[in-house]
């Protein structure tokens, strides 16, 4: 077995400390990696599937096989009553979100938002699952602390793909949205003293502002045409989001301070 050198490579792509440094490649087999240069070297990751392009018991990802699980449990039981986690499987899909976070935030390095909105997707999946099922309480709570995070990365990438296709509305609505499930998220933990001083709050606070210099005078009408288009497509959580929007922009639906 021959090794290679990679000090070339390093050289030519210096590591800079205060800047995310990520790059797409075409592999030597024709696909597509993502690359990212970290102080040590070079983390390369699939573009599909699970970074590291495992499949875990033939299924394309840890949580798609314990998904598949309960499923089966749920149809044969009748109920989820009875299915668990153990330890070494929550500790297994917590190892899974870490390198899907990994990859969402080159993505969005990248502004590739429709892929973070993906990979985001599944770390809040594996948080639910976790939670839900963990047999151990430890187990049940490992991943809450970071929930505020990938849902403000979350709202985010929703919000920059909305504006992507100039719904400045939908965006704003989006970012709104984020505020509200990480408020929701510390007054079931017990934390909302915590909640006032979230940083990912802070952080979607200040894109709300920017996004409202780019709604629209008509702003009202133009997210009341939205919902409407919504519910007609059936597209049932964006609707919410944008009822919620209008609150906020419809002065008559405004409740006084």
């Amino acid at each position: 077995m021959s090794y290679i050198d990679l000090q070339a490579t390093l050289q030519d792509w210096p590591y800079e400390p205060e800047k995310i440094s990520v790059r797409k490649i075409l592999g030597t087999d024709e696909t597509v990696r993502i690359q990212m240069r970290v102080e040590l070297g070079i983390l390369q990751m699939e573009a599909e599937g699970r970074p590291d392009g495992a499949k875990p018991h033939g299924c394309e990802s840890l949580l798609a096989y314990h998904q598949k699980r309960l499923a089966k449990h749920q149809e044969r039981n009748g109920t989820a009553l009875g299915f668990g986690l153990t330890r070494p499987e929550c500790h297994a899909l917590r190892v899974e979100a870490s390198l899907f976070y990994r990859r969402y935030i080159a993505l969005f390095v990248l502004e590739e938002f429709v892929n973070v909105l993906r990979d985001t997707t599944h770390s809040l999946e594996i948080f639910d699952l976790c939670h839900e099922y963990g047999i151990d309480p430890d187990d049940r709570m490992a991943l809450e602390e970071f929930r505020p995070y990938v849902v403000m990365m979350h709202a985010r990438a929703l919000a920059y793909h909305a504006l992507e296709e100039n719904q400045a509305a939908s965006a704003l609505a989006h970012v709104n949205r984020g505020i509200l499930d990480i408020k929701a998220h510390f007054e079931r933990t017990g934390q909302s003293d915590t909640g006032k001083a979230c940083e990912e709050i802070k952080i979607l606070r200040t894109l709300a502002n920017e996004l409202k210099a780019k709604v629209p005078a008509d702003s009202v009408v133009v997210a009341r045409k939205a919902l409407r288009a919504a519910i007609e497509q059936e597209r049932f959580e964006e609707a919410a989001r944008l009822r919620d929007e209008l609150k906020n922009l419809d002065p008559r639906k405004r409740r006084p301070a």
